[in-house]
């Protein structure tokens, strides 16, 4: 379903798509790519996404950014104590380039 909105937008127009993606099996970013051009930041640098929950110890990868036709640098999850109490999972942060 989001690849397929994805691709009702305007061709060449940046995209960001990021939450909560639950998929700690980590099989969206396959059909994303291939379905709708979106690639996941994390895994883009780093070969795989980023910890966030729970945020105390983060050991799943759960959250996802997403970009298409924009680029995406200095991805961090930001596990920080000063974070703890507005969520159950690490925020994450990057500069997108339009």
């Amino acid at each position: 379903m989001l690849a397929e909105w994805v691709n009702t937008l305007p061709a060449g127009e940046p995209v960001v798509v990021a939450g909560d993606f639950n998929d700690w099996r980590q099989q969206a970013n396959q059909p994303l790519k291939a379905r709708a051009g979106l690639e996941e930041i994390f895994t883009r640098a780093r070969g795989r996404p980023a910890r966030t929950f729970p945020v105390s110890f983060p050991l799943l990868r759960l959250d996802r950014i997403y970009v298409k036709n924009a680029h995406a640098s200095r991805p961090k999850a930001l596990a920080l104590k000063q974070w703890r109490h507005l969520s159950d999972h690490a925020p994450l942060s990057v500069e997108i380039h339009l």
